[in-house]
């Protein structure tokens, strides 16, 4: 690779909705394998088989990277053997399972900034900021040191509020607990049931940071759906139906939902709610009947 310096690709580029499904570029499978890369030693199971891998490893079948990239096996093996003949990643494969290693890869998650870079702006997601850090810290293979990296030139610039519900709304997501396939598929789902009205899925997302809300995938599915049921003009019957403004719909659903579920941690199983309870717990805790997202099988 060259030495003009490195920028930071976020790795929600591949399930962002406003790119094609479509064959990946040999360039494009390269910034995969980058972004697939353990960022620190951590465990992973594919099947039957359990790998201990190492920082700036990826394991995976030529199958699954085949699917990914939408190429055939065989020019996965040929890509494959090219990078390693032109040591830019060494692979051994067992059990049908390719480990790869990334030869440079504390180089590409180094990133330079000018000496008269600003400060980093806020995110509003720990987790991310956390590990932003360990991603950008240089260490040698088998080092428990991290390094914080330096902070980014300026914040975010968002073209519009789906782009910033995407770039602000998944991280918030995963920081409160939820995995990040599962986020960026009810962010869909919740865009869907609003009719595409970005600003009020954010809104009830922050809400649900600002809360630390325990579960909030159904707190922020009855959040907006107060909202909705708010503009169309249904009433709730309940004691707070004498509240008027959004605000009191939804403070009256997070406390609900809230109160659920500190009730179920403390008995240990799901209670039986009667028919006259605040119409807020009867509510199915998935969006209007769809399922959340599974996480991928590799």
């Amino acid at each position: 690779m060259s030495e003009r310096g490195v920028f930071a690709v976020d790795r929600g580029i591949w399930d962002h909705p406003s790119f094609a499904n479509e064959p990946l570029t040999e360039r494009e499978a390269w910034v995969w394998l980058i972004a697939e890369a353990s960022f620190k030693a951590r465990t992973k199971r594919i099947g039957s088989v359990v790998l201990e891998l190492q920082r700036r490893q990826v394991a995976a079948s030529l199958r699954f990277m085949a699917g990914k990239w939408q190429w055939s096996e065989p020019r996965v093996r040929r890509f494959l053997k090219r990078l390693k003949s032109d040591a830019m990643i060494d692979a051994s494969t067992d059990a049908g399972i390719t480990v790869i290693t990334l030869c440079n890869y504390d180089k590409y998650q180094k990133v330079s900034l000018p000496r008269d870079a600003g400060s980093d702006a806020q995110t509003g997601a720990a987790a991310t900021q956390q590990r932003r850090k360990e991603e950008s810290t240089k260490s040698t293979e088998g080092s428990s040191e991290l390094r914080s990296a330096p902070p980014s030139a300026s914040a975010p610039v968002y073209t519009d509020s789906r782009h910033e519900l995407w770039g602000e709304g998944a991280p918030i997501l995963i920081s409160l607990g939820v995995g990040e396939k599962q986020a960026r598929s009810m962010i869909g789902s919740w865009l869907k049931s609003t009719k595409d009205d970005a600003q009020a899925v954010l809104g009830a997302i922050q809400r649900a940071r600002d809360h630390r809300v325990h579960n909030p995938i159904p707190w922020i599915t009855n959040a907006l759906r107060g909202l909705q049921n708010e503009r169309s003009g249904t009433v709730f019957a309940n004691s707070n139906s004498s509240q008027s403004g959004s605000a009191a719909v939804i403070a009256g659903v997070a406390a609900a939902t809230d109160r659920r579920a500190r009730e179920r941690s403390a008995a240990g199983q799901q209670r039986q709610v009667p028919d006259d309870a605040d119409p807020a717990e009867r509510d199915d805790p998935e969006l209007f009947g769809a399922g959340a997202g599974a996480a991928a099988h590799r």
